[in-house]
């Protein structure tokens, strides 16, 4: 599905020597990774973050769900649907997404993430901006791959906001890019019109590759966007990365694309260097009682050569009174 824009690829030659901007009256947010102690452990050890390959993300519906949605909205056809499904896992690019949550405290995602040694959990705060600017400044073999980024939309019962805010701002155009997209290609004019569009209302922003700037001017990524409404307690955010297959070599090579075992399962994954400064705050699961954990976190985050002004304000408890 070969229909990216060149200006939509990471350009790290420009990026280098240029400022990364974003688009005007983008407000900086507060965006929380939860993880169980060995995450954590790897994270503030290597200042690295895993993208996992969508295909393997605890969702099952990945991609599924914004493609029904949007399939309801423009009135395609099962057929066209399963030609379409086809076309994206026959994909010349692997996407691999890196998730967090809006919520700074939830206790559903505490009790997600608590499953291991004395029902540990953790997450880690990171400023949004700062966090995508370092991905992209500090890992510059991502060259010639997409990025974005943005909030997840819930269906229910295929009933997406993004997919109606698409189908809405586009129209007539938006059925043309979908049935050229089962052929595998645009018409220039088509490629034109995509240019212009301005999807101001859809919270996902994407790079562009000759401005280093982030703006909402692409729909490609869109169906990375959407899940189902049983996954609405996550309040999730994402970053998405998308790597043409040609790429996954060099990546290989450079000890950025690899595998891990989680639940008996060989998952693909890329290790992306992030750097100190993005990092807001660490929070304890309610489910940790011990005051030595907070000692440990400390003594870690030194010995990993994070410089951390107030450890009094930097490890945080969380508010949740339960009793495991």
């Amino acid at each position: 599905m070969e229909y990216h824009s060149i200006e939509t690829q990471i350009n790290y030659s420009l990026l280098e020597k240029s400022k990364l901007t974003f688009r005007k009256g983008t407000r900086e947010k507060s965006i929380f990774h939860y993880t169980s102690i060995y995450g954590l452990q790897g994270i503030l050890s290597k200042k690295t973050l895993h993208f996992t390959n969508i295909n393997y993300m605890n969702d099952k519906d990945e991609i599924i769900a914004g493609l029904e949605s949007f399939s309801k909205d423009i009135d395609v056809s099962e057929k066209q649907q399963l030609e379409l499904r086809s076309i994206l896992s026959d994909s010349q690019e692997n996407v691999f997404v890196c998730c967090f949550s809006l919520d700074n405290d939830s206790l559903p995602m505490w009790n997600y993430y608590t499953k291991e040694i004395n029902n540990q959990g953790f997450n880690i705060e990171f400023s949004d901006k700062k966090l995508v600017e370092s991905l992209l400044k500090l890992n510059p073999d991502l060259d010639g791959c997409n990025f974005s980024f943005g909030t997840v939309d819930y269906s229910k019962d295929n009933y997406s906001e993004y997919s109606r805010i698409i189908f809405t701002e586009i129209g007539r155009i938006t059925k043309n890019w979908f049935s050229n997209l089962l052929n595998s290609k645009l018409t220039e004019e088509e490629k034109d019109n995509k240019k212009r569009e301005n999807f101001s209302d859809l919270p996902i922003y994407f790079y562009n590759g000759k401005t280093c700037s982030f703006d909402k001017s692409s729909v490609e990524s869109f169906l990375y966007y959407i899940k189902r409404d049983y996954f609405k307690q996550e309040q999730e955010f994402r970053i998405v990365i998308t790597v043409p297959k040609y790429l996954l070599p060099k990546l290989k090579d450079k000890e950025i694309y690899k595998f891990r075992i989680s639940n008996g399962v060989l998952v693909p994954y890329l290790e992306l260097k992030f750097s100190e400064e993005v990092v807001k705050s660490i929070t304890i699961s309610p489910t940790v009682k011990s005051d030595l954990i907070e000692l440990s976190i400390k003594d870690f985050l030194e010995y990993s050569n994070f410089n951390v002004q107030d450890f009094s304000t930097f490890i945080k408890h969380s508010e949740i009174p339960v009793r495991f």
